[in-house]
């Protein structure tokens, strides 16, 4: 009933905006911009509204081409792609909420002339099982200079599999101010993660076999029964920034702006995280060691930070004879731990300084470029650095745009605490590890034209000191170095109404003991677009595949959230196939998508060993900007 519901009002939504296509809809203009974390730098950006590829709205999806995780919405996942792969805090724990957590760098802030507020839901599956995914932003100027927004997020599954139900809910509130010489951004965030712990299916025969594939998913047996993990991260954010020497800029013949040469800034970030694992019952028979108690567990592990950042920077933009940024900063970290040791609290304590400096060009149509390099200097860390930077240039060529973007970085780093030190029921260890030097070198060409989207690139990263999770699920250190090599092609074509979406990815790793990757991981999408209903419907109807090439894919432990290595199977080689059908009207987007349609094919749709991907099912969603 609830999924006919939907079905309704999405069916009213569209017939209520091709009624209304004939109205003139209000003069909007809104700026959008992310930041950088320590000087609040502004970063311009653009809101989605693209026309393709709204079909694949799960957060994995959108996070990379392939992914190991445990197999429903909104649980910890890997991607399968090395260079897609991201640490967005130094607490270990977080790394599998990466793809759903929003960092600072990441959040979308505004100024719009007009209220604006985005609103999203998708859904899935059957009543019982059902993948239920809301996320609305609300955004207002109070005047020209001060705004105000704010987001709900949630998103949960009850999970086609035993003990496989997932909630994440995401609330957070955000105000800017910019003034002539005083700005303001301030930011508090809530994020929690909930997802029930089965430890994958017993036996993989129920999907391998034909004559078992008949038994109903919630009667396959799972190795765990009463588990759960939790990740809960909170940050609040203020920056304040104090301009100095405003200068009249004349932006035309008859418009002007008073742009400030130099700012100081100030900001403070505090943030909380917390990790923890909760069995009601016996779970020895799953784990190798049971250290305190063999009838319950409740795991904990919290990190709290604070960190003061003091910077002064030269603005991009109040002169044409400076077209670029320069600012230096220094920051002070404050970091402490707390995990169990047999039921006995163990704190620990962490301060650092560091001081950075950047050099970025964010303006203008042709060239943009940031290089960053930061160095620890005081404290437990002392001695690490990292330095990185890119280049984005885009040039015409004929009657083609061309882009070339290339990226490099060096990065020398100390394990992170809970690498080194953790004490659990099921875990504990206790390391002293040497520091992981990384350098990358990644670029990319592409080209653009009326029929034809293309770019082709290549990465290489050396990996010296590696830290990962051994096939205990044990922290360990590689000594040596490993590379790795990527090469990547996009081409996306269209011929009338015909569209073909192809993305490539080759990945070597020169030790697949340590790390093991995919050789090839592949997207495509086949469709047909056109416009209806007086040409101002566009309608898409396509289907789309992704694949990866067998692999050791990761295996995963419940009690610490940790990928770690196994090599008792390989997992991989089969397709996902799905048809589609998706509309974009003014400011409204919609799909209409049966997944995994060839489920009945194939017989190993596994994402990693014991974890079984969904099945065939229903999806569809909406995404709708308002702008009144």
């Amino acid at each position: 009933m609830k999924k006919r519901t939907v079905l309704i009002l999405t069916l009213c939504l569209l017939l209520q905006q091709l009624a209304a296509q004939e109205g003139t809809p209000a003069k909007t203009n809104i700026r959008v911009w992310n930041i950088t974390e320590q000087t609040a730098s502004v970063v311009p950006t653009v809101l989605d509204t693209s026309l393709f590829e709204f079909q694949n709205t799960d957060p994995m999806n959108r996070y990379s081409i392939a992914n190991a995780y445990n197999g429903s919405l909104g649980s910890p996942l890997q991607s399968k792609i090395y260079f897609d792969r991201t640490e967005k805090n130094n607490f270990l724990f977080s790394r599998p909420y990466d793809a759903y957590f929003v960092a600072l760098p990441e959040m979308l802030f505004f100024n719009t002339t007009v209220p604006y507020s985005n609103l999203e839901y998708f859904t899935a599956g059957s009543e019982a099982n059902s993948d239920e995914n809301f996320r609305g932003i609300f955004s207002i100027n109070a005047n020209k200079r001060f705004n105000f927004s704010g987001l709900y997020h949630y998103a949960g599954t009850r999970g086609l599999y035993n003990n496989q139900a997932t909630k994440m809910t995401k609330i957070g509130l955000w105000a800017t101010y910019s003034g002539k010489h005083y700005g303001a951004t301030g930011v508090a965030m809530r994020q929690v993660f909930n997802n029930e712990e089965n430890g994958g299916i017993k036996d993989e025969a129920y999907i391998r076999t034909d004559s078992l594939r008949e038994f109903q998913t919630n009667t396959i047996p799972t190795n765990l029964d009463y588990a759960m993990s939790r990740y809960t991260n909170i940050y609040f954010y203020l920056n304040q920034k104090l301009h100095i020497a405003n200068v009249e800029y004349q932006i035309d013949s008859t418009h002007s702006e008073f742009r400030p040469i130099a700012t100081i800034s100030h900001s403070i970030k505090y943030e909380t995280a917390e990790k923890r694992y909760l069995s009601t019952q016996s779970d020895a028979a799953f784990y190798q060691n049971t250290f305190f108690d063999d009838t319950k567990t409740q795991d904990s592990a919290q990190v709290r930070s604070l960190y003061n950042t003091l910077a002064f920077s030269v603005n991009e933009g109040f002169s044409r004879w400076f077209p670029l940024s320069i600012a230096g900063y220094a920051t002070h970290e404050y970091r402490e731990y707390y995990h169990l040791d047999n039921t006995i609290p163990v704190r620990d304590y962490e301060s650092n300084i560091l001081i950075g400096a950047e050099m970025s060009k964010r303006q203008g149509k042709h060239l943009h470029f940031n290089a960053n390099g930061e160095l620890y200097t005081v404290g437990d860390r002392a001695g690490d650095f990292s330095l990185n930077g890119d280049v984005t240039t885009v040039f015409r060529l004929w009657n083609d745009t061309v882009s070339l973007f290339v990226e490099g970085l060096m990065k020398n780093t100390s394990a992170s605490y809970f690498e080194e030190t953790y004490s659990s029921n099921h875990f504990r260890w206790d390391n002293t590890f040497d520091r992981t030097l990384r350098t990358r070198f990644r670029a990319r060409l592409g080209l653009n034209n009326s029929w034809l989207n293309a770019s082709a690139g290549m990465g290489v990263e050396n990996v010296s000191q590696l830290i990962y999770f051994d096939r205990n699920a044990l922290p360990a250190q590689h000594d040596g170095n490993i590379q790795v090599l990527t090469g990547e092609a996009a081409l996306n074509f269209n011929v009338w109404v015909f569209h073909l979406h192809n993305k490539a990815i080759y990945q070597r790793s020169s030790n697949n003991d340590i790390l093991p990757l995919p050789d090839l991981s592949l997207y495509h999408n086949a469709f047909f677009a056109f416009k209806m209903f007086k040409k101002v419907l566009h309608t898409q109807l396509g289907a789309d595949v992704y694949y990866n090439t067998a692999y050791y894919a990761p295996d995963y432990m419940p009690a610490t959230g940790a990928f770690f290595l196994q090599s008792r199977e390989k997992v991989g080689s089969f397709p996902v196939i799905s048809a589609y059908a998706a509309f974009h009207l003014k400011t409204a987007r919609l799909f209409f998508k049966y997944y995994h349609l060839n489920a009945n094919w194939t017989k190993n749709y596994f994402s990693m060993p014991q974890y079984p991907i969904y099945p065939g099912r229903f999806k569809m969603g909406i995404s709708w900007n308002l702008f009144d």
